[in-house]
């Protein structure tokens, strides 16, 4: 395993192959934490945009995967707010499949927006973890207020 393969690809562009590199085990945590480094762009006051290569072919995400990204951050290999763009490239990915485990989307839609549900810490990342192993039951989402219409961010993906 070769943790410099991605050294030359941070151009500002999140490549969902170096993703599924280091869920396969082809890339370290150090590899993805280089490869996601500045990767999300500011473009508004609450907007930011991070550009996304599209992998060539599905790939299924398992609870091992997303707890190995939590065991990545909790050995500081990778920094807590890399989830929030790991989140937001598997939530608005064609090509990342994870079929059958709410609890995989859930943890993926949290990491995806830590303004609205969880900051991104290693005490939120030791619940997260704990939710994939089942060493505690996923909470329940409170419910908003109907008339609560305040953006509080957009996050959008641009295809490169």
């Amino acid at each position: 395993m070769s943790g410099n393969r991605y050294a030359g690809l941070r151009a500002q562009i999140v490549r969902e192959q170096v993703l599924a590199d280091f869920f396969a085990g082809a890339a370290t945590a150090a590899a993805l934490a280089a490869h996601l480094a500045g990767t999300e762009e500011r473009i508004a006051e609450r907007t930011s945009l991070v550009r996304i290569e599209d992998m060539a072919g599905e790939f299924s995400v398992t609870r091992e995967m997303l707890i190995a990204l939590c065991d990545a951050v909790l050995t500081r290999d990778l920094q807590p707010d890399a989830l929030s763009t790991v989140g937001l490239a598997l939530m608005a990915s064609d090509r990342f499949i994870w079929d059958g485990e709410q609890i995989l989307g859930d943890v993926i839609a949290d990491w995806s927006c830590p303004e609205i549900n969880y900051p991104l810490n290693p005490e939120s990342v030791r619940l997260f973890r704990a939710w994939l192993t089942e060493e505690k039951p996923y909470p329940g989402k409170p419910v908003l207020p109907v008339g609560n219409k305040q953006v509080v961010s957009v996050r959008r993906k641009e295809r490169v």
